[in-house]
Parts: structure tokens; C-alpha cells; sequence
């Protein structure tokens, strides 16, 4: 019987093991203490567009509190920050298992490949709500898009496996044998995230800035001979990726996870591994990325002091990033 550890219990994590213990799959959680509690306590919340279940859950603070076995599967779903850390403790506790990145950025796969051997990527197109302990909000029904395979390349029985297993727990998912080419293209929109964080601006008003920052990140990927898949060859090799379906109708705008970590003061922010992704590779082909690595500053601070969303604004911004005109 198979058991899935979700390790990083957050917004992504607690939305897709929510739906696996909802229908029927053996779940534990590994989250931080005061979700923890609270789940102990009363169970997960998890609110969807069609209704609110509580799910009462094994959750716990660290992996030694779990006594590993044979058919355990682990997937990590903490910031991409986090990773490295959480990999060598789970290291220390069982000497392999399998790890599913269900994470954003490009890293967190090679990380894990240097502890483990069977290592499956996956991009992920959630929208979670997490700002409160217990309770995690999925704002579509079915609650979003997997793209999954091995890693760096192939696909396999077991990826199969918990990819049935994931489209009966009310997600959509794709298996593929090039993963990396769709988390490539999910970082691509992920380097936009920080924008919106930093003005707390709408989508439309934060577009002109994020087009730019794209754009160097295009040129810079071609550069490198960097393949990445957009949303619209996403669209027409998968049709369900097309399909639109219920969005939870409480809050306004949807806000990203980057904007979350900043609202919750959680002190860190997952940017290095998206504009300073795209920092690092400028600086191995001898370029420079200023937009993104000026973006990822700016957020790298605020995170750092606690500040919340929306300390510049779009005007601000720009002349931070040298496109206005300082005085």
C-alpha cells in the first residue's frame, strides 16, 4: 500500500495532500509547528469552489518522527530555499526513497538527485491560499495542472502510479519524458511573480515591467540553448490544460505564493530561484540580467526586513530598475 509524505506542508502541499487523504490515499504530513498544531487540533480545512472538507491528517514537524517503510513515496513541496536543508534531514532518517519535486524553479531536482536515486519532477499550476495555520484554500475545481516525469529525463511505472493517483484526487496530470523543459517554461512565468509582490499592484499594471523582465530572460535562455515550453504548446499538446473550471469566490485578485510569504512575514521569499536563476545563468554566459537581478533584490530585502506587499509602487519600481527617470 503506498504512502505519500508530503515534506513542506504549505499552500501546495496541503492542497494536493488534502485531496489525496480526501479520496482515500494514506497521507502524512511534515510541516511547520504551528500548521502542525493546528491540524492536531482540527483537522486540515480545505476549502474548494464546491465545498469545505475537514480532513483529519498524521501530520508531523520533522522526518525522524516517521518510521520510513518499503512503497513510501515523498513529495517535496517546500520553498525552493528550503530545499537543500530538508533534503539532507530526510537523508538522515531513510537512505532512499522516492522524491516528486512538486515545486517551482529549476534546482530542487539536481539537489535531490545528490542524495537519492529515483528523482521525478513536476511543474505545478496550483492556486493555494495559505495564510492561516489549518487551513489551506484551493481556488479551482478540479484544483489544478501536474506535468510530471522522471528526472532529468524518462518516465516510469511509479510515475504513472501517482499520476492516477493524483487525477482521482481531483487534479489534472500529464506525464512526460522531458520535465525539465515545462518547469523551464513554469519558471518563465514565475519570474513575474515578484512584481506584483513588491507594489502589491494589479496584473494589468504590473504587465509593462514583466514583459521586460521576460524578455531578458528569453534572450538570455536562447543564449544558453535553454529549451522551454510555452503555455500556448502546453495548450495544444494537452487539452485539459485548456479547460477552466470553478474558482473559489471568496477574495479578490488572486495573489501569488510570492505575495503570501511577504503578507504571512515569514522572512524569506523564493525569488533567487526564479529572477536569481536567471541572474546566475547571465553571469555563466558573461552577460548580466539587471532587470531580474534588480527584481530580486528588491523582493530578497523586503522579505528580509518583514516588510509587506506594496512598499514601492509601479513608479518606484521602474526607477529602481533604471526604465523612469530618477528626481
Amino acid at each position: 500500500m503506498m504512502r505519500t509524505i508530503i515534506y513542506g506542508a504549505g499552500g501546495i502541499g496541503s492542497v494536493v495532500g488534502g485531496h489525496l487523504a480526501r479520496t482515500g490515499h494514506e497521507m502524512i504530513f511534515i510541516g511547520r509547528p504551528g500548521h502542525v498544531k493546528a491540524i492536531h487540533e482540527n483537522g486540515l480545512k480545505l476549502i474548494t469552489p464546491v465545498g469545505t472538507h475537514i480532513l483529519q491528517i498524521p501530520a508531523v514537524t520533522h522526518p525522524e518522527q516517521i518510521a520510513f517503510k518499503p512503497g513510501d513515496v515523498v513529495f517535496l513541496t517546500m520553498k525552493s530555499q528550503d530545499t537543500e536543508d530538508a533534503l539532507k534531514t530526510l537523508k538522515r532518517c531513510v537512505d532512499q526513497v522516492p522524491i516528486f519535486c512538486l515545486q517551482n524553479g529549476v534546482r530542487n531536482e539536481e539537489t535531490a538527485s545528490g542524495l537519492f536515486e529515483n528523482i521525478y519532477g513536476s511543474t505545478v499550476r496550483i492556486g493555494a491560499v495559505y495564510m492561516n495555520n489549518g487551513e489551506v484554500i484551493a481556488r479551482n475545481d478540479p484544483a489544478g495542472w501536474l506535468i510530471m516525469g522522471r528526472y532529468p529525463k524518462g518516465t516510469d511505472t511509479l510515475v504513472e502510479t501517482i499520476a492516477k493517483q493524483l487525477r482521482k484526487a481531483n487534479l489534472f496530470v500529464m506525464v512526460t519524458p522531458d520535465v525539465m523543459r515545462y518547469k523551464w517554461g513554469k519558471l518563465m512565468r514565475n519570474i513575474r511573480s515578484a512584481v506584483g509582490a513588491i507594489t502589491d499592484a494589479s496584473h494589468a499594471d504590473c504587465r509593462e515591467i514583466n514583459e521586460l523582465v521576460r524578455k531578458e530572460a528569453h534572450d538570455l535562455l536562447v543564449e544558453a540553448g535553454i529549451t522551454y515550453v510555452v503555455d500556448a504548446q502546453v495548450a495544444e499538446e494537452w487539452p485539459e490544460f485548456t479547460i477552466k473550471p470553478p474558482k473559489f469566490a471568496g477574495g479578490g485578485e488572486p495573489q501569488n505564493s510570492t505575495w503570501q510569504s511577504l503578507a504571512r512575514k515569514v522572512g524569506s521569499v523564493e525569488n533567487d530561484f526564479f529572477n536569481g536563476e536567471i541572474a546566475r545563468l547571465a553571469r555563466r554566459l558573461g552577460k548580466k540580467a539587471p532587470l531580474n537581478e534588480g527584481i530580486n533584490r528588491v523582493i530578497q530585502d523586503m522579505a528580509a526586513k518583514r516588510e509587506t506587499p506594496g512598499k514601492y509602487t509601479i513608479a518606484d519600481l521602474k526607477r529602481i530598475l533604471g526604465l523612469l527617470e530618477t528626481g
